[in-house]
């Protein structure tokens, strides 16, 4: 695995506008460079790189991110293979680090935390949106506020019912343990 201090070493050390420029031709335009972006088909420019930022934006399609985001999404690479290609660009030693097996053990605690997370994101956006609770005092409580559908959907907003138990039977029936 690599180590955090080589992550951060070749996070600081990609430049955006390099990277993207071996794919996409980019025109300057003020502090900015500007193209067609590689991600969707366009005949005028909206994919726009900031060199001060170190980050790329399509205007057109969403896609945005960092250098090794740039690689992840145009080269399919994973995290550690956009890393790999950033360090051999820039001819940076890549340090790995060794792990233990009570690293292994908090990784795999990790992982569970965020998929049970994820869980009860999508239960909880379930109950607002599909009961008839959600729908008559969630939904109701988030629109009075001035939130609007999309904004409640962007941000993964949820509904809680006064049952307590209901979220921990349905992980338990997908397979999730109290531990």
């Amino acid at each position: 695995m690599i180590s955090k201090k080589s992550v951060q070493e070749i996070l600081e050390t990609a430049r955006v506008e390099e990277v993207v420029g071996d794919f996409v031709n980019l025109k300057r335009r003020g502090v900015n460079l500007i193209g067609l972006c590689p991600f969707h088909n366009e005949k005028t420019p909206s994919f726009t790189v900031s060199p001060g930022k170190n980050i790329y934006k399509c205007f057109g399609c969403g896609k945005a991110g960092d250098p090794a985001k740039f690689l992840m999404e145009h080269e399919s690479y994973t995290f550690p293979e956009a890393l790999r290609y950033l360090a051999k660009k820039y001819g940076l030693e890549i340090e790995e680090e060794v792990r233990t097996e009570e690293d292994e053990e908090a990784q795999r605690v990790e992982d569970s935390l965020f998929i049970l997370n994820d869980f009860a994101k999508k239960h909880y956006a379930g109950q607002l949106f599909e009961t008839d609770t959600g729908k008559s005092v969630g939904l109701r409580y988030f629109k009075d506020r001035g939130f609007r559908e999309e904004t409640i959907r962007k941000f993964d907003l949820g509904f809680a019912p006064n049952q307590r138990d209901v979220f921990t039977q349905k992980a338990r029936d997908a397979g999730f343990e109290p531990e």
